[in-house]
């Protein structure tokens, strides 16, 4: 029947075919086929009507009602979550600017819904998808929003034009200040005390034996005099009895040149490290997190990150999983602020979050987001295989990125976040904030003192202890 249909309209065609004419034949549901003109064309005008032959029928929904799958993801997707329902309210983001846009110029209206396992998406060995894939694969929602674009995740569904290019970093809380009373050790590395200790040592021997060698031909000191006389040259002490030959002169000229420069060095550090505290460098690459004593991980909703860490065969990326911790985005953040956890994610998704904690300068811990980048990609939608509005999709995505909305929409995002952030204080925290910003005076305290009250009371309980031992021992020692 279909072979009989084909040939009666390409006769029809044949039989009325004139040239400069489009002709078009409609098969009605009863009686014979119809041929009628859909347009003509001349020279000198082109074609009469210029309406589009075959339009593109996903180039208007209609007002159809379309379901979008995604996760909350600032500054990319951003929601509010209504309790009892998967169906979220959206708020200002990158994707859903996007996704308004699109919605006006296709004509259609949207709800966006959460994955019911609320996970990213895994993909399961019999070839199926869980989470926010699974919604699109399974037809449970027509498109997604925000995800990473990977092989697997594009041999299933096919996804948009890139929008944004992303690589993942983590984010750390800045080297805590040392103790105070440490400040008192910190001016010099563990080799320059252990040369400065030996020095002494040295030189109370060596000034030990001058006073023996001289002790024929002038007043020899007492050994607990040469050993007071090299230890007060390192406190700035005037000394009542010395050597007064040449040796001895030429040895302690030395002695008091080398304690001044190691006193003067010493002083210097420690008064620059009471006045402006030293923070030591922060974390800016993988090997530096792995050496650290902070423990690192990603967000729980099993995606991109979760995979390339559990399938890759790099040694560093494998050394990494093997201690991998899983917390929710919340709970990783906290843990960072506490300065005890470190958190991989996608830079952009990083900088935010650090954005929304270092706002306050109050805050006792601040923030780092390491330097070093890696695994770069790119984000973009996920459409069911071989769906046909993909293009009309692309073209609007396309036109974002030309123009530079992406970008300029991330820059304003950052306003939005950090403003969200300090509405939440109260007002005379940030009056206590501002005050404190602009001192400049610093006042030195009993936390800034510890180390020399420490000394204080360590010199003293050893003075009584060994008093307490002379006492002990006073009546079995002769008398001289």
């Amino acid at each position: 029947m279909e072979a009989i249909q084909a040939s009666t309209v390409m006769n029809l065609l044949a039989e009325q075919y004139t040239p400069k004419c489009l002709r078009a034949v409609i098969l009605p549901e009863e009686g014979s086929p119809k041929v009628f003109n859909v347009n003509k064309w001349s020279s000198a005008t082109g074609l009469a009507n210029s309406n589009d032959i075959f339009p593109d029928q996903t180039a208007n929904f209609h007002r159809t009602k379309l379901i979008v799958s995604a996760l909350q993801y600032r500054p990319l997707v951003d929601y509010e979550v209504v309790e009892g329902s998967r169906v979220v309210i959206p708020k200002p983001s990158i994707d859903i600017n996007t996704l308004d846009a699109i919605a006006y110029k296709l004509n259609f209206t949207y709800d966006i819904v959460m994955p019911a396992d609320g996970l990213w998406g895994v993909l399961k060995n019999d070839g199926h998808w869980t989470g926010i894939m699974g919604d699109v694969q399974f037809g449970r929602a027509n498109f997604s929003l925000a995800l990473a674009l990977t092989q697997e995740r594009a041999n299933s569904l096919d996804p948009t034009k890139m929008y944004i290019m992303d690589a993942l970093s983590f984010i750390t809380a800045k080297s805590p200040l040392s103790a105070p009373w440490q400040k008192l050790i910190t001016p010099f590395q563990l080799k320059v005390w252990v040369c400065v200790v030996v020095s002494v040592c040295c030189g109370v021997l060596l000034y030990h034996v001058v006073c023996h060698i001289q002790a024929t031909i002038s007043p020899r000191l007492l050994d607990s005099q040469a050993f007071m006389n090299i230890v007060a040259s390192f406190l700035s002490q005037s000394l009542y009895d010395y050597l007064w030959l040449s040796a001895g002169r030429v040895f302690l000229g030395f002695w008091f040149l080398y304690a001044f420069l190691v006193t003067t060095h010493y002083k210097t550090s420690l008064t620059s490290n009471l006045a402006v505290p030293f923070i030591p460098p922060p974390l800016d690459t993988l090997q530096q997190l792995l050496g650290s004593n902070l423990k690192y991980g990603v967000i729980d909703i099993k995606g991109s990150i979760h995979h390339l860490f559990s399938t890759s065969h790099i040694p560093l990326y494998q050394r990494l999983w093997r201690d991998m911790h899983f917390h929710s985005d919340e709970n990783s953040m906290r843990m960072v602020v506490e300065g005890t956890y470190s958190y991989i994610s996608y830079r952009t998704s990083l900088v935010i979050q650090m954005l929304m904690h270092n706002s306050n300068p109050r805050r006792k811990t601040d923030l780092y987001v390491a330097t070093k980048e890696f695994f770069p990609t790119g984000f973009v939608w996920y459409l069911p295989k071989d769906a046909p509005y993909l293009k009309n999709f692309n073209a609007v995505i396309w036109r974002f990125v030309e123009g530079g909305l992406s970008n300029k929409w991330l820059r304003d995002l950052h306003d939005v976040y950090v403003k969200e952030y300090l509405d939440q204080k109260s007002s005379q925290e940030q009056e206590d904030t501002a005050v404190e910003k602009d001192t400049r005076l610093v006042v030195f305290t009993l936390n800034h003192l510890q180390g020399a009250f420490f000394l204080f009371f360590i010199g003293h309980g050893c003075g009584l202890l060994l008093l307490f031992l002379e006492l002990l021992l006073a009546p079995h020692t002769s008398s001289p």
